[in-house]
């Protein structure tokens, strides 16, 4: 392992501490005059601390890049991120969002202090007319932004990179909520490290699938119609990119679009 990559994962790899410390070192930093809107310098420097203090679970330079192209090409107005961490990614994609003329990047963060450190490294980096970041649990933030007219519609980039176990849930609570429509592009996080099998399997799974699983958990019909559930008539065209994660390890993105 060299200085290129961030420190190794620990057993305990978030909310220790560490979050306040990396806001700290910026405060602190020799070139922290050149961080004023300035979102590369910001994004150097946290991760010069992930490299040279604690690993951070930010999604990295790697496959950062992955998405960052894939903004540039598919030009989106409007981006949804759920699992926002310290800001890197609301920072690094905020950006090119901006840079290709996107109007909004909301990132959904649950934990309070995280959501806080987001929004003050977002604004140094002179991001806040574009990203916003929103505090409280995800699900419960996806209800809400569904009853809002300026928030329910269709996003054009979903972005998901908080707990595993969730991606599959939350998927069908966006498509449910119509957050998601054909032109839609999802994107997993971590798809190797750890992996999120069940998750790929449903992206991948034809409609009949979808509807015949649905169907098998209730003879009435009657939970068919419950958010858990999502639309099984929308079909996903999906591939995995492989990247690495900041510490080096192989990972990949799951990249599916909604195309009907």
């Amino acid at each position: 392992m060299t200085d290129t990559f961030y420190k190794p994962e620990e057993a305990v790899f978030c909310n220790d501490g560490r979050e306040r410390a990396l806001l700290e070192f910026i405060a602190n930093h020799s070139q922290r005059h050149e961080f004023v809107n300035c979102p590369e310098k910001i994004l150097t420097a946290i991760d010069e601390y992930g490299k040279t203090q604690d690993f951070l679970m930010n999604v990295g330079t790697y496959k950062g890049k992955i998405i960052s192209d894939l903004i540039e090409s598919k030009k989106p107005q409007t981006m949804l991120e759920i699992g926002g961490y310290v800001g890197y990614s609301a920072i690094l994609f905020g950006k090119a969002l901006r840079d290709t003329g996107g109007k909004r990047y909301m990132s959904l963060e649950q934990n309070a202090e995280f959501a806080s450190i987001a929004r003050s490294l977002v604004a140094l980096a002179g991001l806040d007319d574009i990203v916003t970041i929103v505090e409280g649990p995800c699900r419960k933030t996806l209800l809400q932004l569904s009853q809002n007219p300026e928030y329910a519609a269709p996003c054009d980039i979903i972005f998901l990179d908080h707990t595993k176990l969730a991606y599959l849930d939350d998927l069908k609570l966006c498509e449910k909520l119509e957050l998601v429509a054909p032109g839609t592009v999802v994107l997993a996080d971590d798809m190797i490290q750890p992996g999120n099998p069940a998750y790929s399997s449903y992206v991948r799974a034809p409609t009949s699938v979808k509807r015949h699983s649905i169907s098998s958990l209730g003879e009435d019909g009657t939970e068919s119609n419950d958010e858990a559930f999502g639309n099984p008539d929308l079909v996903y065209e999906t591939q995995m990119l492989e990247g690495l994660q900041p510490s080096g390890l192989q990972d990949a993105v799951e990249v599916s679009h909604c195309v009907r």
